[in-house]
């Protein structure tokens, strides 16, 4: 029976392992790839905020094509057009702080704290309304063809009736007409909304709702710890009866769990990050746009490596006191014994 018991034991003991180095994993992860904290910290690392212009190009003449009352002079502007404009309207601290809130909205969506993510529009409005707002129609309009006498005219009729034609005048044109252009360039962005909503709020709190089955993965997750812990309380029926032998069934368990988990995170993160990879091109578009999607891809390694920096900590952390409890083991009698609830 004592041999029986023996080898339950153990296999209590190499379960535990198994099952304490995935929780360390799991549970980091979920904790880190939940966080914009995360992201913001990986863009830094990977010197995408200076691609930031791109990604809000590409969402905001997306929203505008698919919005019937935008103005067609906005529905004229490619994603490139929209690109050098933001890169003309807005200063780089903005443009990174319109990165990081685009962030916060995506993950306090995913977190449920809200019901849909918005980029807020009102930093290009400000700007749009002031003398950047000219510098970006000079620039649009410069790649446009030489005016012609006749565009000349309906440009300047235009400007009055709230219209410009599509050409490039004389820069000299351009001076004459600066205030009519800022007149309309104010009207035009009285009628930006403030906010454009890059993920909808249709399906929340309904069946189809992409969460639950994210949100019910993640409450999984958080209850894996409860299963190592079985497994030791498995060590501690099958074989444990002194205090040298639960010093010695912990022990090593605990530190071969430190070893592996501190391994993993110090040279896991291409591992890692390729797994995470292969999730945001399955899964992350579902959530956000396509093209935040694949920025947050390309994240991965930095991301995996701050995902490991705890998981590398608490394997040291476990080691240590695995060979703590071992090495104390070793000042005990073999015959020393102390009284526990399940010995018979």
């Amino acid at each position: 029976m004592q041999t029986l018991g023996k080898f339950f034991a153990a296999l209590c003991a190499v379960l535990f392992v198994i099952s304490s180095v995935i929780v360390l994993l799991l549970f980091n992860i979920e904790r880190k790839a939940f966080n914009s904290a995360t992201y913001k910290q990986a863009f830094e690392n990977q010197g995408l905020y200076q691609r930031v212009p791109a990604m809000l190009a590409t969402v905001l003449s997306t929203s505008i094509a698919e919005n019937p009352n935008a103005m067609p002079l906005f529905k004229a502007l490619t994603a490139a057009d929209w690109q050098t404009s933001l890169t003309t309207l807005l200063p780089p601290e903005e443009l990174r702080a319109l990165a990081d809130n685009t962030l916060d909205a995506t993950f306090d969506y995913l977190n449920g704290k809200t019901d849909s993510a918005v980029i807020s529009l009102s930093p290009i409005k400000a700007h749009l309304s002031g003398e950047s707002g000219i510098q970006v129609v000079r620039q649009f309009l410069s790649l446009q063809p030489a005016c012609t006498p006749d565009q000349l005219s309906q440009m300047a009729l235009g400007l009055l009736g709230g219209q410009i034609t599509l050409c490039n005048p004389p820069e000299e044109a351009i001076g004459l007409m600066a205030p009519f252009i800022q007149a309309q360039l104010q009207a035009m962005a009285s009628l930006i909304p403030d906010q454009i909503a890059f993920i909808p709020g249709t399906l929340s709190h309904t069946p189809n709702d992409p969460r639950l089955k994210l949100n019910a993965v993640r409450s999984a997750i958080k209850l894996t710890p409860f299963i190592p812990a079985l497994f030791l309380f498995g060590m501690a029926v099958f074989a444990v009866r002194t205090l040298r032998e639960w010093l010695i069934w912990w022990g090593w368990p605990f530190m071969i769990t430190g070893v592996i988990s501190a391994f993993l995170g110090l040279v896991g993160s291409p591992l890692i990050g390729g797994i995470l990879q292969l999730l945001i091109q399955k899964q992350a578009t579902i959530f956000v746009p396509p093209v935040l999607a694949a920025s947050i891809g390309e994240t991965t390694s930095a991301v995996a490596r701050q995902m490991l920096a705890p998981v590398l900590l608490e394997g040291f952390i476990l080691a240590l006191l695995g060979l703590g409890m071992v090495i104390v083991s070793m000042f005990f009698s073999t015959q020393t014994r102390y009284t526990i609830p399940f010995e018979s």
